[in-house]
């Protein structure tokens, strides 16, 4: 059998007491429990491992071998446990964020701004759908949210943040959504620029197109909206992106008023059920 930790500790301390006594009381352990404790570690180890002298104890051979093993496991044991209070202490500081593929682009400037001010702040990402997002804010399964329109039902809170209405982007032109039905077709059946399938936003308008009864024709799937916004703009074909992704992308140039629209970033948080859950979303704005 091991020897345990609390074992290993006493049988230290009474090397570097020199005695059984002051060891015992340097742990906070009875004399007799330390005697008894370091007779079953001899037993177990079936070695002798302290000498009795006149002048107090000394390490036999096998004792100075244990110790110098048991001091290494102490250590370890003690970066250990330093370690997990460590990760206690951040996890009081880690934001669960959720947002919709049209935010995540234009969140960057205002995360970094963030994750600036509070040192020892963690946010943990996770891209889905606006539905999703409502749904996860609203469970617990996330504490903020960023989404596009506001949803309905109760127990959240929502702010609007900034117009992000999908645009087509083909060239150096691009248009807002108060474009003709007739034109949206026309992009649908491409040639398209996308994300991946299985994006929420490539989702979104690729259900568009089969209402329109349009079955798209990409030339390329990207894995970022700032990667096909690039390709779309040299006029290999046409994107449908959010207004935010080709405002910061272009970094303003040319740019007027977004469309009218009802589509904004909006972030939720849910109504506090718990002091916890309060503190921590409202460390970020709003």
């Amino acid at each position: 059998m091991a020897p345990n930790l609390r074992d290993l500790e006493l049988f230290v301390a009474i090397i570097d007491a020199g005695s059984i006594t002051a060891g015992a009381r340097a742990v906070g352990v009875s004399l007799s429990s330390a005697s008894s404790r370091i007779a079953l570690l001899e037993r177990q180890e079936r070695v002798e491992l302290l000498s009795r002298r006149r002048g107090g104890i000394v390490p036999t051979t096998a004792g100075t071998t244990l110790a110098i093993h048991a001091r290494a496991l102490l250590e370890r044991a003690d970066e250990l446990r330093q370690a997990m209070d460590g990760l206690r202490g951040d996890s009081a500081h880690e934001i669960r964020l959720a947002s919709n593929t049209s935010a995540v682009d234009t969140l960057t400037e205002f995360l970094a701004a963030t994750l600036a001010r509070f040192p020892t702040m963690r946010i943990a990402v996770v891209e889905t759908s606006s539905v999703e997002v409502a749904s996860r804010v609203r469970e617990g399964g996330a504490d903020l949210g960023i989404v596009s329109l506001p949803p309905t039902g109760d127990g959240l809170i929502a702010r609007e943040l900034w117009a992000d209405p999908l645009v087509v982007v083909r060239g150096s032109v691009f248009r807002g959504d108060d474009v003709a039905p007739s034109f949206e077709e026309e992009v649908m059946r491409g040639p398209l620029i996308g994300l991946p399938a299985a994006n929420p936003l490539q989702t979104l308008i690729d259900e568009q197109a089969r209402i329109l009864g349009v079955s798209p024709a990409y030339r390329v799937r990207l894995p970022t909206l700032n990667a096909v916004y690039a390709v779309a703009s040299t006029g290999a074909g046409a994107a449908i992106v959010p207004y935010g992704t080709v405002s910061h992308t272009s970094g303003g140039r040319g740019m007027g008023r977004p469309p009218r629209t009802p589509h904004h970033s909006v972030y939720l948080r849910s109504v506090p059920r718990a002091a916890g859950v309060h503190r921590r979303a409202s460390a970020l704005p709003g």
